[in-house]
């Protein structure tokens, strides 16, 4: 089972016609036991705590740009303060797994070292390759924000 939100059924934007706000789950949750059992969704849950929580710029990799509009319009409809958005697209290595469950699964099956391996494009395993955080850094921060 789900709650709906019906927004616009003939929106373009196929997140503003009627998204999901929360799921039920029914399995007991590692915490709080078999005392909800409904969540907010992810699409809910951010626009609101961004907005309860202070944030003034919400980063967002361009991934999101489709749910923009849907995270503005809950913010609307809520009477919140509006969050702005800043969309940057995400670093990409040619050659190079960037994948976190791809990473894990050298680890969890002990093809490297661990986290720190010099091979993988951690701050921990390019710094045992001799690379200094701070330089780092200054490259992260030479390349600027991107869309692309």
């Amino acid at each position: 089972w789900c709650l709906r939100a019906k927004i616009n059924m003939s929106a373009d934007n196929g997140t503003m016609r009627d998204p999901v706000l929360y799921r039920q789950n029914l399995t007991p949750h590692h915490r709080s036991g078999t005392a909800y059992k409904a969540y907010p969704t992810y699409d809910l849950a951010c626009p609101i705590v961004d907005a309860i929580e202070g944030v003034s710029h919400a980063l967002r990799t361009t991934e999101y740009d489709d749910r923009n509009e849907q995270y503005q319009w809950i913010q609307r409809a809520l009477k919140l303060r509006r969050v702005r958005i800043q969309t940057f697209a995400r670093m990409n290595f040619m050659y190079t797994v960037m994948s976190k469950r791809k990473l894990t699964w050298f680890v969890e099956t002990g093809r490297v070292t661990g986290w720190d391996d010099p091979r993988f494009p951690t701050v921990r395993g390019v710094s045992r390759r001799g690379i200094d955080v701070d330089a780092l850094k200054r490259f992260m921060c030479s390349q600027g924000a991107s869309r692309r």
